[in-house]
Order: C-alpha cells, then sequence, then structure tokens
C-alpha cells in the first residue's frame, strides 16, 4: 500500500479532542435510552438466526449485501436480547460516528490549521446528524459512510490500499460505494502504476472472503430482493407522482410492501420503468463525468475530491426509484468536507435538505403523505436534485479548466502543528 504524504503535519489539540467528544455525547445518550427500534428488529433476527445455525439466503431470506450481516453479530452476540442488541448496536453506531467526526474535524484543521473554517465540516455535520439520529442510529448505513468517507479521505491522503479495501467492504455492505469506484481509478491511474496497483490490491483484498463465502452461502441472491422492489414513496419521481395524484391528475395506490410504503398502479409501474433507466443512465453519466474531471485535473485539496465524489453519489441517491431518510446519510460527510473552500451554498442545501428529512414523518399520515408532507418531500428533493446539478456543472468546468487551482478555492494557509 501507498505510503501517506499529508500536506503537513498536525495534531489535534485537547479543544478538538474535547469538541468531537461533546459532538458524540448526544448520539451516546441517546443509543441508550431512546424506545424507538426502526430497523433494528430485523437486523436481530437475521443475527441471531446466524448464530442459531441458519444460512442466510437458504434458510431465511437477507436483503442486505453479505458484509452487512457481520456488523449485527456482534451486538446480537454480546446484547443477547432485541433490548440488549438494540443498546449494543446503537453504542457500535456511535463510534462509527465517532469515527466519521474525528476524519472531518482532522481534514479541516489539516486544511486550514486554527483557522475558525477547520471547524465547519466537524460542526455541520454534528447539527444534521443529531436531527437524523431517529434514523441514523436506527439503521446500519452509519457503517457504510463512515467507510465512504474513509476511503476519500485515504485516497487524498495517497493511502491508495486502504482507499481501496474501504471501497471494497463499504460496497460488500451496502452496495451505493461502488459508484466512487471509477473516480478512484482515475485518480490513482493518474498518479502512476504503483497507486493503481495499491487500489486494486486494496479492493481485491476487501473482496476476497467473498469467494470461499460463496461455497457456503448464496450471498448474492439479495440482489434479488432489490430487483423485485417498486416505487419507493420518497423518490423523486414517487413525490411528483403522489402530488399529481392529490391534484386529480393520477391515480395511484399507497402499499406498504416488504420493505417500505410504494406507490402501486398501472401509472406507478409505468412512473417505475421510467426511473429505472434514468437511475442506471444518470449514475453512470455522473460517474463519467467525475471521472474525466479527476482524469484531465486531479483534486489539488480534499474537499475537491468531495466535490467530485458527491456528483455519482448525489445521482445515485435522487434518481433512485428507492429513497429512504437514511440514504442522505450516504451524502452528508463529503457535503460537510466540501465546505473547507469554495462555495459553501450547495453543501448547506444539501444538509439542509438531510435535516428536514425527519419533518416528512412528523404528524405524518402512513395511509400516504399529507399535503403538507408533500410539499416537504418535494422541496426536500428539489434540494437534493439542484445540489447535485450545481456540483455536477462545477466538476465540469473543473475538468474543462486548465489551471491548478479551483478557481473558487482560497489559498489555505499552511497548518501549523497543534499540541
Amino acid at each position: 500500500m501507498s505510503d501517506s504524504n499529508p500536506s503537513a503535519s498536525f495534531r489535534l489539540a485537547p479543544r478538538h479532542w474535547l469538541a468531537l467528544a461533546v459532538s458524540v455525547l448526544p448520539l451516546v445518550l441517546y443509543a441508550v435510552f431512546s424506545l424507538r427500534e426502526g430497523d433494528l428488529p430485523l437486523y436481530f433476527r437475521t443475527a441471531r438466526a446466524f448464530l442459531d445455525g441458519a444460512t442466510p439466503n437458504r434458510d431465511f431470506r437477507f436483503e442486505y449485501p453479505p458484509y452487512a450481516l457481520l456488523w449485527f453479530v456482534p451486538a446480537a452476540w454480546a446484547g443477547g436480547d432485541l433490548r440488549g442488541f438494540i443498546l449494543a448496536f446503537g453504542l457500535q453506531l456511535t463510534l462509527f460516528d465517532a469515527f466519521i467526526k474525528w476524519l472531518l474535524l482532522s481534514e479541516g484543521v489539516r486544511r486550514w490549521g486554527t483557522s475558525w473554517r477547520a471547524w465547519a465540516p466537524l460542526a455541520a455535520y454534528f447539527v444534521v446528524s443529531w436531527i437524523q439520529s431517529v434514523h441514523y442510529l436506527k439503521r446500519y448505513d452509519a457503517i457504510p459512510a463512515a467507510l465512504a468517507l474513509a476511503a476519500v479521505v485515504a485516497l487524498m491522503r495517497r493511502r491508495e490500499g486502504w482507499a481501496g479495501v474501504a471501497l471494497a467492504v463499504g460496497t460488500v455492505t451496502k452496495l451505493y460505494p461502488v459508484v466512487l469506484v471509477p473516480l478512484a481509478l482515475a485518480v490513482c491511474w493518474r498518479r502512476g502504476a504503483k497507486p493503481t496497483r495499491a487500489l486494486l490490491m486494496g479492493l481485491a483484498a476487501g473482496v476476497l472472503p467473498l469467494v470461499p463465502l460463496s461455497l457456503v452461502w448464496p450471498w448474492w441472491q439479495f440482489a434479488s430482493f432489490h430487483v423485485e422492489r417498486g416505487l419507493q414513496v420518497e423518490a423523486f419521481t414517487a413525490g411528483l407522482l403522489w402530488a399529481a395524484h392529490q391534484l386529480g391528475f393520477a391515480q395511484v395506490e399507497w402499499v406498504l410492501a416488504p420493505a417500505s410504503y410504494e406507490l402501486h398502479g398501472a401509472t406507478a409501474a409505468r412512473v417505475l420503468a421510467i426511473t429505472r433507466q434514468l437511475w442506471v443512465a444518470g449514475s453512470l453519466l455522473a460517474a463519467a463525468l467525475s471521472v474525466r474531471a479527476a482524469w484531465r485535473r486531479p483534486p489539488v485539496h480534499i474537499e475537491d475530491l468531495a466535490r467530485l465524489a458527491l456528483v455519482p453519489l448525489v445521482a445515485f441517491v435522487i434518481l433512485n426509484p428507492v429513497l429512504s431518510p437514511q440514504y442522505l446519510i450516504w451524502l452528508t460527510g463529503a457535503a460537510a468536507l466540501a465546505l473547507l473552500s469554495g462555495r459553501v451554498g450547495p453543501s448547506v442545501v444539501l444538509l439542509v435538505a438531510a435535516a428536514i428529512t425527519r419533518g416528512l414523518f412528523i404528524g405524518g399520515s402512513f395511509k400516504g403523505f399529507l399535503p403538507l408532507a408533500t410539499l416537504l418531500l418535494l422541496v426536500r428533493n428539489a434540494m437534493v436534485l439542484y445540489a447535485g446539478l450545481v456540483w455536477a456543472r462545477e466538476t465540469w468546468r473543473w475538468g474543462s479548466s486548465g489551471i491548478s487551482e479551483h478557481p473558487e478555492a482560497k489559498d489555505a494557509p499552511a497548518p501549523t502543528p497543534q499540541s
């Protein structure tokens, strides 16, 4: 694996560690005292069945990529019963939350030293993660989000091998980090054969356990579950369709499906088919756009790489026929890093969109979004789409420019070592 080549040496000062602890404490308290269960009973049942000797996708259906189960098992073993699992898994998620915040604070100090702007990523992420706690600590998405963010940071620090491992493990945990693999390959290819080889070796090491696992567990069958899913009610096109239904322009049904609420009916089926095509085409186009930019003009700072990563990530989320509330967790870490220089508007818009997602289910009806909730959904989705389009335009200009510095980035002072 490649050696690290940081731009400057630094150490987090006591005040940084104190701020980090304070930022994690509210979530620790929420994990300990919250009675909400979310998806945690499902995680517990699958992990308990696995510990009792059952084989996933043979003896019981497992809807997630295979590494997800490995994150469930320790909490099920340590917790014993469901309540113990909820506590243990919630505390496990707070460790990943602390890791994400440590990365954000470390990169801020590395980039800006003692300047106030070094605190921006941590502060923004702290606020948004706390507002999202109702699903942030009741789903497992913080785990792949931490792995994807770690891959971006490792790639920028020229630890290409570790970036490959993080991307591979994140992909086999939640799938979506795979959209960052082409960008990582483009960055490493520009650096030369050794970094590219290190990235490929890391990717191979991360997926290697799937080979022996295939002999005893048909893990690939998880994909069939997702192929069968319908148009989830929070998706971009679903929101437009539900609004049309409320205005009397379309007829659809609000149905509780096995994994989420979906829109059903002939019109919904047609919209679902179109959405799937847009999702695939848009995600591929966004990945190609970030690859083009990275190839023509390699990122200079961590926030440059974060913006390049956000282009395929946002496309994968906002064009998806399924847009569960926790999906925005996938975006908030990179959006927080993008606050370090240049235009902060898109990051602020996306972070606000993630925060207001909680409002969709406050006082709403699970027989269908009421008009006010529908309006909030449309606004939330429009905000995510807007941020993605702005980053896509910036990425196109980045790749088209011949200068070596981001046109809107300020020169940051070299960080001074912290004691």
